[in-house]
């Protein structure tokens, strides 16, 4: 009951984040979500052993709580805290649609895609804070091993419930708080999106290249997605947003293929984990080398389901991950938006740069995906595999395994969906 209570509280923090309109109401959530997590992290890590010491002192419950996680929850709240306090002293309120009308007259001339003026030390100082603060919920190299930690020490199902509901809650503060509230700040926000995205996208297809269990790659593929929803962002900041949202082709929003980034990504990392808790024999990891060889030849569905999560999580055509690098690839060839320091009706060369190294990322990421596959689907079994419910599973890896490639088959009516979000 206390962890259905924990999840449901970070679930309903992302909701009130999106509908607040006050810098406190927001800063109070998404502290909420940061107390609710550590919680649920020291739930899951509880000992049962514990008896000896079933009454502990008041300051020994401080000091567990004193933790590296409870550490790492007090350098986020500093950050964002700051951050949010410099806004409001730059922007004069704590109201977010204040603050965005006062720098919008102070940054921005009659038309909005006409940039007059830099933004202050201040807001740049607010914009790195609010960064960094919400860095580690993400998944953000190098503030990625919480959610390492994450992936490593708790239940499949717990684990991509905890890392799906901080991203997306650490996503929607980016998005009140900075992407919609400061206008001016456009070139820091997309640097920021740049330098982070970036490094997330090589560290974490670095990482793949050296996983070697299920539950270590998931953790690694998350990270990569964590950047290149970033990347996402620097792109449609780079662009004039179109002024019609027709349900047609045509390219999504930066925005809005950051949100369809993270739902495939959910999508697919589910699908690994979920295999790694049906296939996980006394507790331990699995192996791909003794586990998941010759997985092709016993369990079909169950190989199909880790293939498309794998080749969806590596672009590859026609999975939805495909269509999230081809808008990526679209937005970052646009003509940039006019400015006053220079003709930029072209595309912008940073992003350019960053897609590029995106996609050496996933060409390793390809490369190494090819490598489980071979093992899945054209080796000899190591160890028989013994699936107490085999029927669950293998319904479940079906349902998924259709999901993932009807939404790569039918891009139209995924764009329609797309266009309808409110980003």
């Amino acid at each position: 009951m206390q962890l259905a209570g924990l999840i449901l509280i970070s679930a309903a923090c992302p909701v009130i984040s999106a509908m607040a309109g006050s810098l406190e109401t927001v800063l109070l959530v998404y502290t909420a979500s940061l107390l609710a997590n550590s919680v649920l992290d020291r739930e899951r890590r509880a000992q049962p052993e514990s008896a000896s010491n079933s009454h502990p002192s008041r300051f020994s419950e401080v000091f567990d709580y004193l933790g590296p996680r409870r550490t790492t929850d007090i350098f986020n709240f500093m950050c964002v805290a700051t951050g949010m306090a410099l806004l409001g002293s730059l922007g004069g309120s704590s109201s977010l649609e204040s603050i965005r009308q006062t720098l919008q007259e102070s940054y921005r001339a009659d038309r909005l895609d006409l940039l007059v003026g830099v933004g202050s030390t201040l807001g740049v100082a607010a914009v790195v804070l609010l960064f960094a603060g919400v860095a580690a919920p993400f998944g953000l190299f190098p503030l990625h091993s919480a959610v390492q930690n994450t992936f490593n020490s708790a239940p499949g199902g717990i684990a991509v419930i905890t890392t799906v509901l901080q991203r997306v809650q650490a996503a929607v503060v980016l998005w009140r708080v900075v992407l919609s509230s400061m206008p001016g700040f456009e070139p820091t926000i997309q640097l920021l999106c740049i330098v982070l995205g970036v490094s997330s996208c090589l560290a974490g297809a670095v990482l793949v290249c050296k996983s070697e269990s299920i539950r270590g790659l998931a953790s690694n593929l998350w990270i990569t997605w964590g950047g290149i929803a970033l990347i996402s962002v620097a792109t449609g900041l780079a662009v004039e947003t179109p002024a019609d949202h027709q349900p047609a082709w045509q390219l999504p929003t930066g925005l809005q293929t950051a949100a369809f980034s993270i739902a495939i990504s959910t999508v697919a990392t589910g699908m690994l984990l979920g295999t790694e808790r049906w296939l996980s024999n006394n507790e331990r990891s699995i192996d791909f080398a003794e586990d998941i060889t010759g997985l092709g030849q016993q369990e079909k569905l169950i190989a199909l389901a880790v293939a498309c999560a794998l080749l969806t999580m590596s672009a590859i055509p026609p999975l939805p991950g495909f269509w999230c690098m081809a808008f990526i690839v679209g937005n970052a060839f646009q003509p940039g938006v006019e400015s006053s320091s220079g003709a930029a009706l072209v595309p912008d060369k940073s992003v350019l740069t960053a897609v590029v190294l995106l996609l050496i990322s996933l060409l390793a990421l390809s490369a190494r995906s090819a490598t489980f596959l071979s093992l899945m689907l054209h080796h000899e079994p190591i160890r028989r595999l013994g699936l107490t419910s085999s029927k669950v599973p293998a319904a479940l890896s079906l349902a998924v395994s259709g999901l993932l490639v009807w939404m790569g088959m039918n891009a139209g009516t995924v764009l329609t969906w797309i266009h309808k979000l409110p980003l």
